[in-house]
């Protein structure tokens, strides 16, 4: 027998898109024992082409099963699916270029047409803080990797901004192995009448399609909720966000924000966004951990004792203001983090401990204010 399709491998099951099916019945052998099988694979990802193999074998046979009688008038056992003699593959990769969803929204005599560009995550699971690991995996992960009905389809990710929130996401999505389809206003606000909640709606509409990836709205604040918003558009927008949240068929869905006191109360309840992270200013061993990864990710080497110096001088510091500070060292160092350069570079970052130490126990506040699941990472004053 010989197959040859044409598969579409970038949803979570392959999917057909044509094939050809050639086969000789002998009176002796069963129809499979001599198969020969070449699959055509489109697709942007790594994939395990005899897991392929068998799961279009079966949907062929089983589509023999109902068409064909053989001589013998027995049906082809789909149990155990033979290895072919030979598996010959040719994979046809699709560009980066081509790598977003396309979205069409008819108007009048004309199509608009509109992309959203898909990207795969840039931070892996270790990028989480290790006191919120664990949570995440039991109410997050390992839900939602077996498919659970009962998987939470929303997440808020909230606290000051260069805490690691939109890297959390990312780490999320890459955890689940989702692309990331980011949703943001320049995506579909017009400045034609009726239009932008046009072109959100259908945005949201033709994201629901897929199921392998994450719609990330990262800095949510623009949609400010109803009880502050002094545009009727931005009252659609609010209403059309809240129907996509409520319906559980949706991909994955997570926002971010440094101020959700700013966001439509209705949107924070569960059965749209289920779970609540909340994100404080990092502890030592976090920024240990920020600091080498930075001196990893620009090819600079570190000092024990400058790393050490690190920890010690930057209390109150976000991630993001850790990483600056080790570029900022590795410029007067040469590429190298010393205890010298470290001084100097420290001297040039200004941030007001008070403050921050004020911002930070308000976080509190704002945990107990969220009724739904919520996972905390704010560490005491004592481990910053």
């Amino acid at each position: 027998m010989g197959v040859s399709a044409v598969i579409d491998y970038r949803g979570r099951r392959p999917r057909i898109i044509a094939a050809s099916v050639t086969f000789k019945v002998q009176r002796k052998s069963p129809i499979y024992r001599d198969a020969l099988f070449v699959p055509i694979v489109i697709t942007s990802e790594q994939i395990d082409i005899r897991r392929v193999y068998r799961s279009l074998y079966r949907e062929t046979i089983r589509f023999l099963n109902t068409v064909v009688k053989t001589q013998e008038r027995s049906r082809i056992d789909l149990t155990h699916p033979p290895v072919p003699r030979y598996v010959v593959a040719a994979v046809l990769r699709i560009s980066k270029e081509t790598n977003y969803i396309e979205v069409k929204i008819p108007e009048a005599h004309e199509t608009i047409t509109l992309k959203i560009p898909l990207r795969a995550p840039s931070w892996s699971f270790d990028d989480i803080p290790p006191k919120l690991r664990e949570d995440l995996e039991t109410i997050v992960i390992k839900p939602l990797l077996s498919g659970a009905s009962f998987a939470p389809r929303g997440i808020l990710i909230t606290g000051p901004p260069g805490v690691g929130k939109s890297v959390s996401a990312e780490a999320i999505a890459s955890s689940l192995k989702l692309r990331i389809a980011e949703i943001r206003p320049s995506t579909y606000r017009s400045m034609w009448y009726g239009m932008t909640e046009k072109l959100l709606e259908n945005t949201l509409k033709t994201l629901k399609r897929y199921r392998d990836i994450m719609v990330l709205i990262d800095d949510a604040e623009f949609l400010a909720g109803r009880h502050i918003s002094l545009h009727e558009t931005h009252v659609s927008e609010i209403s059309i966000v809240l129907n996509f949240l409520q319906d559980r068929n949706r991909p994955l869905t997570v926002l971010t924000a440094n101020t959700p006191e700013l966001l439509d109360p209705a949107m924070l309840r569960p059965g749209r966004i289920d779970v609540v992270i909340i994100m404080g200013f990092p502890d030592k061993d976090m920024r240990r951990r920020v600091a080498l990864k930075a001196a990893s990710r620009y090819g600079i080497t570190t000092e024990e004792r400058a790393l050490e110096e690190l920890v010690r001088t930057t209390r109150w510091f976000t991630n993001a203001e850790v990483d600056a500070l080790v570029r900022l060292a590795a410029s007067k160092g040469e590429g190298k983090v010393t205890v010298e350069s470290l001084e100097w570079a420290r001297r040039k970052i200004v941030i007001n401990e008070g403050w921050r130490r004020s911002l930070h126990e308000q976080l509190r506040w704002y945990a107990e204010r969220f009724q739904t699941i919520t996972l905390q990472y704010i560490p005491k004053e004592s481990e910053i």
